[in-house]
């Protein structure tokens, strides 16, 4: 009696293990491999597996800048416009005020076309603040 409920286990299980696996008859859809589903990812070769990009406070990040980095550049593009005696650069958060003295000798338009300028001038080389300008 023993042997003939092993056997009946063993059918059993066998039955079980092969429906289990997908064995059958027909073959019209054979089962995907993982190389179908799945494509291997490359990363770059910097020691952070390609996720340089998602903290901007890291020092290897193109976009890492310091306030006072970021004030030099402002100061540098001012620097371009020969009707500035003097600029003053606030940098809080993403705001930036620039005071400039235009030089005495110029008119009230010619001011205005100063400002208007040099604003532009540090919009578009300082996208990531929003620039006021104002004379001092």
């Amino acid at each position: 009696m023993f042997r003939g409920m092993l056997r009946i286990t063993a059918a059993i299980l066998l039955a079980m293990s092969l429906v289990g696996c997908g064995i059958s008859s027909d073959n019209k859809n054979p089962p995907q491999t993982n190389e179908a589903k799945y494509k291997a990812q490359h990363y770059k070769k910097d020691g952070y597996l390609g996720i340089t990009s998602v903290n901007p406070n890291d020092p290897l990040n193109p976009t890492y800048h310091h306030y006072e980095d970021d004030a030099n550049l402002m100061k540098g593009v001012l620097s371009q416009f020969q009707g500035i005696e003097k600029s003053n650069i606030a940098i809080n958060g993403p705001n930036a005020r620039v005071k400039i003295k235009p030089k005495p000798n110029m008119t009230a338009a010619q001011v205005e076309e100063l400002l208007s300028q040099a604003r532009n001038a540090l919009v578009t080389n300082m996208p990531r603040y929003k620039i006021t300008v104002k004379t001092m």
